[in-house]
């Protein structure tokens, strides 16, 4: 209730909305700049203790309402899924096989990269999802955001926001620059999850394939996302969470001086 009534979150978090909404979407070559980046930026300036604007008190408060925040937009995704319950059907079995290999070639190979660069239970965080919106509250339900997990899954997030639309936009190229894959294909691909690095990966299509078919296009990765953002949930919660902190515990033995293994129901 405290950090509900901390009237100068409140009023910055406006104020960065505001700001973020009127710069709008941006497109500088191949890079799309979404809204979600200037919010962040902004907020990370705001809150660099050297300013002195916020201090630990308002750091606290706002992990505290960042979970309820994140509970608005999980029910926001939900609701989304009857209207587009058709096109799911309609494309079978290729979406749900798209949305595993997004988790667990994350997972697979994520997790073994991340420590052996030393990290330690942030890998955990880091590498269990793609690290959005959704993942981080699972993150933040089940450790907490002030955890090693929850510093692993928030840098991933941030990480994400700022140079996620710049590397889907040259990896894309890339890849349609090989010209093996079909177009629909490219497009369930980018449909990740994260709205920054779809728009990026849409353009790039668009580019590359001026004769496809761009509606149909869009409404692969529209259901694509759709898919990755509501399936998530389960899929993280009770196959990928549970997998990387096995795999974390099944790793760690290896290295010295490991700590004391990591609970899945923690």
């Amino acid at each position: 209730m405290e950090a509900l009534k901390n009237w100068k979150l409140h009023l910055f978090a406006l104020i960065i909305v505001v700001i973020s909404e009127l710069i709008g979407i941006r497109h500088i070559g191949i890079m799309v700049l979404m809204p979600i980046l200037y919010a962040t930026i902004l907020g990370g300036v705001i809150s660099w203790p050297k300013l002195k604007i916020l201090n630990m008190k308002d750091m606290e408060h706002a992990s505290a309402i960042f979970p309820v925040a994140l509970m608005i937009l999980l029910a926001k995704v939900g609701l989304g899924v009857g209207p587009q319950l058709d096109a799911i059907m309609a494309a079978k079995g290729t979406l749900f096989i798209q949305m595993f290999a997004h988790f667990l070639g994350i997972v697979i190979l994520g997790l073994p990269v991340a420590m052996l660069l030393g990290l330690g239970r942030e890998s955990i965080g880091a590498t269990y999802s793609l690290g959005r919106e959704a993942q981080v509250a699972i993150i933040a339900d089940k450790f907490g955001l002030n955890t090693p997990e929850g510093h692993g899954v928030m840098g991933v997030f941030i990480v994400g926001t700022v140079l996620g639309a710049l590397w889907t936009s040259v990896f894309v190229s890339v890849i349609a620059a090989l010209d093996i894959f079909h177009p629909y294909a490219l497009a369930l691909g980018g449909g990740n999850s994260s709205m920054s690095m779809s728009t990026a990966a849409l353009e790039v299509i668009t580019q590359n394939y001026p004769d496809a078919d761009i509606d149909k296009v869009q409404a692969y990765m529209n259901t694509s996302n759709l898919i990755t953002n509501v399936m998530a949930i389960y899929v993280n919660m009770f196959l990928t969470l549970p997998l990387t902190v096995w795999l974390y515990n099944f790793f760690d033995k290896f290295r010295k001086g490991n700590k004391p293994q990591v609970n899945a129901a923690a």
